[in-house]
């Protein structure tokens, strides 16, 4: 883990306690400063002495997170000193290096699971999965398909195809017409 990258930080989100056994997709607006994970917010050379890390700009839009919340029951939780917490690294979500070359930092989320999610946490709900055909499902439909009669073509299609006769009859006269009148009047 010891790449150049940009400074790790710290966010400490709630959820709430199902959501972790269910292992729920989740979304929570970053903030623009975080807690520096070097010093836990007490000021070190990595985040000049501050204990926080920018990890946009001023004037940037607010990056929007979405985590899958790994499967937990709480006692299978790492327990702090602030109760039990679940700890998630995310690559390329903490601090802006120096150099552009290089990647973010690692955003170490703390989640706490709580009676209710903290109010800018959202769960999202993920669309159902598509049916599980079986293939003896799939073959019985093909047969179905194989042994319906064929479609009859709509009944408007003798009548489409008398009118473009019609067309292509009404521009041959014409074509004649105008062909006989440049024949008369001496111009072709």
């Amino acid at each position: 883990m010891d790449v150049p990258r940009g400074s790790d930080v710290i966010h400490r989100i709630h959820v709430a306690a199902e959501w972790l056994e269910e292992g729920a997709l989740i979304e929570f607006e970053l903030p623009r400063n975080l807690k520096c994970a070097a010093c836990e917010g007490g000021g070190c050379d990595a985040c000049g002495r501050s204990g926080a890390v920018s990890v946009r700009g001023r004037k940037e839009l607010a990056e929007l997170v979405q985590v899958t919340l790994p499967k937990r029951d709480e006692s299978s939780l790492e327990s702090t000193a602030s109760g039990r917490t679940l700890v998630i690294r995310i690559p390329e979500r903490g601090g802006i290096a120096d150099s552009p070359a290089l990647p973010r930092g690692l955003l170490l989320l703390s989640v706490v699971p709580a009676d209710a999610a903290d109010p800018e946490v959202r769960r999202i709900e993920r669309p159902a999965p598509p049916p599980v055909i079986t293939e003896e499902e799939a073959l019985a439909e093909q047969a179905a398909a194989d042994e319906a009669p064929a479609a009859a073509p709509p009944p408007s299609a003798p009548l489409a195809k008398s009118r473009a006769l019609l067309w292509v009859g009404v521009v041959l006269v014409l074509w004649l017409l105008f062909l006989a009148w440049l024949r008369l009047s001496g111009r072709g």
